[in-house]
């Protein structure tokens, strides 16, 4: 009788033990997938720009262009150097990008909140002349506005 008790003992702890790994196991893969989820979610959330984070980028891009107008102004050069037309030119393909994520964002404001490249390159006019100047010169067919 003894030994029976010890068998039906052994045997039910045995039980409990593999009822708990059990449990363990399917918990730990919940777990796992809610924490799939939720990755998934910040990641989505991390690549949705905020409409304030996207006006902040677009301040960033043209204080350059703010400062490079200011020099032009002070030096008068008839022409563009290629490092200038270069930041002209990667400034205003950003600065496009960035009006068209607000428009995709339904956050567009507007003048004068949010301006067109165009509307930028009229509160430059010293850059406007010179780029336009460089453009021609160049011949090229590409869309300067």
């Amino acid at each position: 009788m003894d030994i029976f008790v010890t068998v039906m003992l052994v045997a039910m702890l045995l039980l409990v033990v593999i009822l708990g790994a059990a449990i363990f196991v399917q918990q730990s893969g919940s777990l796992r997938e809610l924490k799939d989820k939720l990755q998934s979610v910040e990641d989505e959330a991390r690549n949705r720009k905020n409409p304030d984070t996207l006006r902040r980028e677009r301040v960033a891009v043209l204080d350059p262009l703010l400062m490079l107008e200011t020099q032009l102004s002070s030096r008068d050069p008839l022409l563009l150097s290629e490092e200038e037309l270069g930041l002209i030119i990667s400034s205003r393909e950003r600065i496009m990008t960035i009006s068209q994520q607000l428009r995709a964002l339904n956050d567009w404001i507007g003048p004068p909140y949010d301006l067109e490249w165009v509307e930028y390159l009229e509160r430059l006019p010293r850059m406007k002349a010179l780029y336009l100047s460089a453009d021609i010169a160049q011949g090229e067919a590409s869309p300067l506005t």
